[in-house]
């Protein structure tokens, strides 16, 4: 039986030209109507997100959390002290910004500390890092000793655990802790041997090495204790630079014009082109900024104007020691790069002799050849103790930058030598970064130390202070 066609078999052209007008009529408007649903849907989604108790949802809140003892909370404790350990600002900037916050937050951030209780803050969490119980206890590790410049007569020993096993990179402050800080006018070999069985003793173990400048006194509390002694790289090149140039008659002629073209033509137009200033101290570890400023100078010459081609016409002379001495700098640098970024081993070690041989002592100068022998002599010495398969540290840069860090922050005041001010040595390593500041318990810390604490550790182990002494005296008379 034959099917019934449907009715649309039937529909002429024009007849379905307009029924399909009409159902496409139909789906546009479908159309409009869920475009114009899905635009409120939208509406609705981002006022919601904005809405405060969504807000309130997606906040993470602030716990202002009490301190037993204590007037501020622990978030009020914690900004201060990670504000000024980790910037350069100062105690009473510190202060500011805390009430900057407190401004901006209102009644639910409370009152701004003074910058005396930040600086408590900061002792207590300093000694109490210090006092820690034997850290490295069944650990290995290394030491590195020496001692700060003298502040008002007073000197400043310092020793610090370090990994003993190179990390591969330089040592930062994260990697570092104080073991031992000891005040006093000088310290003979003795004294620094009792010093670093003291250390010893605080960390728990022995340390499988010491590193050090070439202080008299250090190295032969060091070898006196029965320790290996590694001579630290930068001030060992220091050394050699000044045993063969520091009499030789071309090169303090140079360093002594150098400074007074300085002085002549300082805040005249000749200024621009003056040479980097010199350090009075480890001047021959900080060559390489003149030294290459002249080399520059030099290479330039020909296209400064004539006036400033007669101002530094005295560069000329000197070139050939210019020359050599970039020769020896870049040799000082590059081997000291290797050893700080990939460790002293006996594999670096005689990379940086390989080096030496084919840059300092080919086709060279008396001179160079010197210094390129006592380069070599250096890292045959320091081979000596390693075995195959050891990296070790062999620069004291770490206890520098420490050294430096507490000369930003002290006062300037030189009458008040070494203070209590010290302990933000040892707080410094442990709160340098997010991931070391997580191992502090800021509230056990600072709980667990009293100021009396504090008073008692600086009478034993500080001498006087003599602002203090001198307050005292002036109020007596008055």
């Amino acid at each position: 039986m034959k099917k019934l066609g449907s009715s649309h078999d039937k529909e002429t052209p024009q007849e379905e030209l307009k029924r399909l007008r009409k159902e496409c009529k139909k789906l546009a408007s479908q159309k409009d109507k869920f475009k114009a649903k899905y635009d409120k849907a939208q509406k609705e989604l981002k006022k919601k997100r904005r809405s405060e108790d969504n807000i309130d949802r997606r906040t993470k809140s602030v716990t202002f959390e009490p301190v037993p003892g204590h007037r501020f909370p622990l978030i009020v404790i914690q900004l201060c002290v990670l504000i000024y350990m980790r910037t350069p600002c100062g105690l009473r900037t510190v202060v500011t910004i805390l009430e900057i916050f407190t401004e901006l937050l209102g009644d639910a951030f409370g009152k701004a500390p003074c910058y005396n209780t930040v600086e408590n803050w900061v002792k207590k969490l300093g000694l109490s890092v210090y006092q820690d119980d034997q850290p490295y206890k069944d650990k290995k590790f290394a030491m590195v000793v020496d001692e700060s410049i003298a502040i008002n007569g007073q000197k400043l020993l310092l020793t610090l655990g370090v990994p003993s096993e190179h990390l591969g990179r330089p040592l930062r402050h994260e990697d570092v802790t104080v073991l031992d800080m000891s005040v006093s006018k000088g310290f003979n070999g003795d004294d620094v041997q009792d010093r670093i069985k003291a250390a010893e003793k605080s960390a728990g173990s022995d340390s499988d090495y010491i590193i050090s400048d070439k202080g008299y006194n250090l190295v032969k509390g060091i070898t006196g204790s029965g320790h290996i002694y590694h001579a630290d790289i930068s001030h060992s090149m220091g050394v050699i630079l000044k045993d063969v140039y520091g009499e030789q008659s071309d090169f303090t002629e140079l360093t002594t014009l150098l400074g007074k073209k300085r002085l002549q033509y300082h805040l005249t137009d000749k200024a621009y082109l003056l040479p980097p200033n010199m350090r009075a101290i480890s001047r021959f570890m900080n060559m390489s900024s003149w030294v290459l400023w002249g080399n520059e100078m030099l290479n330039c010459y020909d296209t400064l104007p004539e006036k400033m081609q007669e101002a530094y016409a005295f560069i000329k002379d000197y070139e050939s020691l210019l020359r050599e001495l970039q020769t020896v700098i870049f040799a000082v640098r590059h081997v000291e790069t290797i050893c700080k970024n990939e460790g002293f081993s006996i594999m670096t070690s005689r990379k940086c002799r390989s080096y030496i041989i084919t840059h300092v002592l080919g086709n060279a100068h008396y001179r160079q050849a010197r210094v390129g022998i006592k380069m070599l002599e250096y890292f045959k010495r320091e081979e000596a103790p390693l075995t195959e398969n050891m990296s070790i540290n062999l620069s004291s840069d770490i206890i520098e930058s420490t050294f430096g860090i507490y000369k930003s922050k002290k006062s300037p005041n030189k009458l008040y030598g070494v203070t209590s001010f010290v302990l933000t040595i040892p707080l410094y390593s442990k709160v340098a970064n997010e991931s070391v500041t997580k191992t502090i318990n800021f509230k056990e810390r600072i709980v667990n130390v009293k100021l009396k604490d504090i008073s008692a550790w600086s009478t034993e182990h500080l001498p006087k202070n003599w602002v203090t002494e001198r307050t005292k005296t002036l109020r007596k008379v008055s």
